[in-house]
């Protein structure tokens, strides 16, 4: 999966080529209407229920933030009477442990490096990409990245970066000087860092020291575990919540945290002076999207909300508001100016290639990544 991830996201399609066959995409809300207008296959009926049948009522395991209605607008639009219902995953990890542990959504909205743990875990079913008309708007590139086996298990919608967000009134100009992980584990702020709880700062402690940090060995990840450990001391919490840690960061009470693109506009827009580091040993990055459970009982509900999701109005909102990157093709990037895109490269074809930025990928030995990551915890008392 590392190797095909790295693969897919080398630049094959012009954009302005992709351009010209992707207005062949129809309107949001044409599944729904079709589904109830046209008869379905034989195959089809015998596999799933019509979508005038389904349930409705989306079971969707989402990020905090994404259940805003611009995000799933076209989808309201279609089924104006069945509004989803969240339940809120803070890491792709717990999401895997959640689902492991019986529960049952109808998506979940995982990154890219766990697509594959999600088909192992043999909880997730292929996409019909036929039912998704703004499939085809979408980048082939990411889009082949959700393939398992020639099967589409994975729609790619948000992407963008993961850095160290630090206030520039707060941090001493040397200490960024030559921008690096290093400030993530600087000693002269301790008690004002925050990590996110999760095993990607192995990744990053793996990076720092010189290693593939996505593809340490035991020896290797002991050592960026014992790093971990050594540092704990200066971290005031691993932070669970984007919410909470960013009113943390608005507080004062913390100066430099694990954070997403996100986080740099909301710390931005309340007028603080922040900065988002792209250290010389490279950004983590991430593509996320959307999984299909294998017994959902909403089949083309499910359909019509990634569809949505895929949509160049979605995008073109999430683009804006939270300066991420979207799959889709049709949008555009130009709107956040030349600053904004200089800090976030979200229309740079080339963003999420090595060794400028890792990009989520694949851990076969993400059992032993997270026993590290509990052991880092358990050193800070956490």
């Amino acid at each position: 999966m590392a190797d095909d991830v790295q693969r897919v996201l080398q630049p094959r399609v012009d954009r302005r080529d992709f351009l010209r066959y992707s207005a062949l995409a129809g309107g949001a809300g044409l599944l729904a209407a079709c589904a109830k207008k046209t008869p379905l296959p034989a195959a089809v009926k015998a596999t799933h229920t019509p979508v005038a049948q389904e349930p409705g009522n989306l079971e969707v395991f989402e990020w905090a933030g994404y259940e805003l209605k611009q995000l799933w607008r076209p989808y309201a639009k279609a089924f104006p009477d069945q509004p989803p219902h969240f339940t809120f995953l803070t890491s792709d990890d717990q999401a895997l442990a959640k689902v492991r542990a019986g529960y049952r959504p109808d998506v979940v909205h995982p990154c890219v490096g766990y697509v594959q743990d999600w088909v192992n875990l043999g909880v997730v079913q292929p996409w019909d990409t036929s039912l998704m008309p703004n499939f085809s708007q979408l980048d082939p590139t990411k889009a082949a990245a959700g393939q398992i086996d020639g099967k589409q298990y994975f729609i790619p919608l948000d992407w963008g970066f993961t850095s160290a967000l630090y206030r520039t009134d707060k941090i001493d100009p040397a200490d960024v000087a030559d921008p690096s992980w290093s400030l993530y584990f600087n000693e002269k702020y301790a008690g004002k860092i925050s990590w996110w709880d999760a095993l990607e700062n192995l990744v990053i402690a793996g990076y720092y020291l010189g290693m593939d940090g996505y593809a340490m060995d035991d020896t290797q990840l002991e050592q960026a575990k014992q790093f971990l450990i050594s540092k704990v001391h200066i971290v005031r919490n691993f932070w669970t919540s984007e919410t909470d840690m960013d009113q943390d960061f608005a507080a004062g009470n913390i100066y430099i945290a694990y954070a997403w693109q996100g986080d740099w506009v909301s710390m931005h827009n309340q007028g603080l002076p922040v900065a988002y580091l792209d250290p010389k040993e490279g950004r983590l990055s991430w593509i996320c999207g959307m999984v299909l459970l294998a017994d959902t009982k909403n089949y083309y509900h499910a359909h019509e909300y990634a569809n949505a999701w895929a949509s160049a109005q979605t995008g073109q909102w999430l683009l804006e508001n939270y300066y991420y990157g979207h799959s889709n093709t049709t949008i555009d990037p130009s709107v956040l100016g030349k600053q904004a895109l200089k800090l976030f490269p979200v229309a740079d074809p080339t963003a999420l290639q090595e060794p400028k930025t890792h990009i989520d990928r694949y851990i076969p030995n993400r059992a032993a990544y997270n026993q590290a990551w509990d052991e880092v915890k358990a050193a800070a008392g956490a």
